[in-house]
């Protein structure tokens, strides 16, 4: 099976849709996370953060380190999509993974500002009819364009 490399028009396109400003609305975080050599349930860690009630001193604290070894695996897989020579399959791969460590990172610093669930699930909604609202203009665009 022959795999197609990275065109730098593709490798463009999806740093471009990286940077975008809600990359991460709707974007699946990993389900495991590997930090210093140990899988962690990244996706389970983070729904069961965003669904308690109160945060400890502690647990705030590790929040925090977690979006730092976030912000670094998040990194990393953009350097790879900008300058690594690599298949279109696994630009992908690597953009569907930052995409989701993005999400986790925005739903975590929602979590070390205090926010609780209630306050959550009105940014969150909130969130979402924008991004529903700017794919109805964007269609728009397309059809006058």
């Amino acid at each position: 099976m022959v795999h197609k490399t990275l065109s730098p028009v593709e490798r463009d396109r999806l740093l471009h849709r990286l940077h975008g400003y809600l990359v991460w609305v709707g974007a699946e975080i990993p389900p495991v996370f590997e930090i210093d050599g140990m899988q962690i349930p990244l996706h389970e860690l983070v729904w069961r953060l965003i669904n308690k009630k109160e945060l400890t001193d502690d647990e705030i604290a590790g929040i925090e380190s977690l979006i730092s070894a976030l912000e670094k695996k998040e990194s990393c897989d953009e350097a790879a999509i900008a300058k690594a020579d690599i298949t279109e399959e696994e630009a992908n791969n690597l953009y569907k993974e930052a995409s989701g460590l993005l999400r986790a990172i925005m739903d975590l610093k929602d979590l070390g500002q205090g926010a609780y669930p209630d306050d959550y699930d009105l940014r969150r909604k909130a969130a979402q009819k924008k991004v529903r609202d700017a794919h109805v203009l964007l269609k728009l665009v397309d059809k006058l364009g």
